[in-house]
């Protein structure tokens, strides 16, 4: 074999040469893909703020409604007490009759 036999055997066949057109067409795909990217990273940070912003709001609405509540059942256990403090014979009587009934329903099922 001759050196012009064994260049000619190494270098590989290459493909078709891009023309002016081909790469116009990959430059613009490069470029819409470039910005349908840029559109839905913008559309998934105005999505992230607004789930932010619902779960801050719901929060606040959470913590809101549980003070209220909090302080409703302080309210209602601090009158329960000056109730039972102001009538303790009939908060007894009435939770000896309760406990009766219940002991009656339930003791009886046997």
């Amino acid at each position: 074999m001759s050196n012009e036999e064994t260049d000619s055997a190494v270098v590989p066949a290459s493909g078709p040469v891009p023309t002016s057109d081909t790469q116009n067409r990959l430059s613009a795909a490069r470029e819409f893909a470039g910005e349908q990217y840029e559109k839905i990273r913008r559309a998934a940070a105005d999505q992230m703020e607004n789930v932010r912003r619902y779960t801050q709001d719901a929060r606040r609405q959470l913590n809101e409604g549980w003070d209220a509540t909090r302080t409703k059942a302080k309210d209602l256990h601090r009158a329960g007490e000056e109730y039972v403090k102001a009538n303790p014979t009939s908060c007894v009587l009435g939770a000896l009759g309760v406990g009766l009934i219940l002991g009656l329903l339930l003791g009886g099922r046997r």
